[in-house]
């Protein structure tokens, strides 16, 4: 038997959210934007829209914080609030909002279990989103912000600025780093606590979760701080020369799939490691094992 054909049933879901730290101008993208991002998933002519279709894997769109709607039925509706509070200026999100989000994310695997997944990649939307992460992976890892910035949509150029909010927003509070809802509360995103709150969903049903990008790997982090057993479900796509990125994969323990450098976000690392774990009889021959293991 080839096993690369229990791939058969595999996709990626993509978390949307807005981040309210994005109006200090550290995106290409206008703050607030992440709708319009969306849209060109739903459309399908964003590249993972559009690698997915050519592979013929579903590509599932949820709104966990948006901040401006969108009416579509290709979009799920998780929204918990029109976007996140700018962290620079006080907590990002109410403890409340954060347990409602990573509930959220195990809700969301719990509509689509249906589907029988052998695998699910995973990728977010989110202007601003890249920088909650490192505010998470700062407090979390107690590594400099400096080391863990990484560029995200916006320019080189931009790290410093990023770096100074961070410096700045940590001034101010004390997150207790042994608590992923309190770190949550302080920088957000929606959409980062709802990928955590997937990640443990579909780590407890024993589902292999292809990793993304680095924000998608700060969520793995948290949900592996919340549940060690967690670490064995997770695989990663690609490997970037963002320091950061390199810091967190360290961290995590993770081999990934390729080293394409693939920086380029929403979900698109994932779906092309969607389609190499499919053609890898090796590697669903380690996936056997470790169902069998675990």
């Amino acid at each position: 038997e080839h096993l690369g054909c229990r791939a058969a049933n595999s996709g990626v879901v993509i978390f949307a959210g807005d981040n309210g730290i994005s109006r200090e101008n550290i995106s290409t993208y206008e703050p607030l934007s992440s709708n319009n991002i969306v849209r060109q998933h739903l459309e399908g002519i964003s590249p993972t829209s559009i690698f997915l279709d050519k592979i013929g894997k579903p590509e599932l769109m949820v709104d966990v914080g948006l901040y401006s709607p969108l009416e579509d039925p290709g979009l799920g509706q998780f929204n918990v609030k029109r976007g996140t509070n700018n962290f620079l200026l006080g907590d990002a999100l109410e403890k409340n909002e954060v347990l409602q989000a990573i509930e959220t994310g195990r809700c969301i695997w719990n509509e689509i279990y249906d589907q029988r997944f052998d695998i699910i990649g995973v990728g977010e939307i989110g202007v601003g989103d890249t920088l909650c992460a490192t505010g998470i992976a700062t407090v979390i890892t107690g590594v400099a912000s400096k080391s863990l910035v990484a560029q995200g949509s916006s320019a080189h150029k931009v790290k410093e600025k990023k770096n100074d909010i961070i410096s700045r927003a940590l001034i101010t509070r004390c997150p207790d780093h042994s608590n992923i809802v309190d770190v949550l509360m302080r920088f957000g995103g929606l959409e980062i606590a709802a990928l955590t709150g997937f990640i443990m969903e579909a780590a407890s049903r024993r589902i292999p979760v292809m990793l993304d990008g680095y924000v998608t790997m700060v969520a793995a982090l948290l949900a592996v701080q919340s549940d060690g057993s967690v670490i064995d479900w997770l695989i990663a796509s690609n490997q970037t020369n963002d320091r950061g990125f390199l810091f967190i994969l360290e961290k995590l323990g993770l081999e990934p799939i390729f080293h394409w450098d693939v920086s380029y976000g929403e979900g698109i690392a994932s779906a092309l490691g969607l389609f190499l774990a499919e053609t890898s009889a090796e590697f669903w021959t380690q996936i056997k094992i470790l169902r069998e293991n675990g």
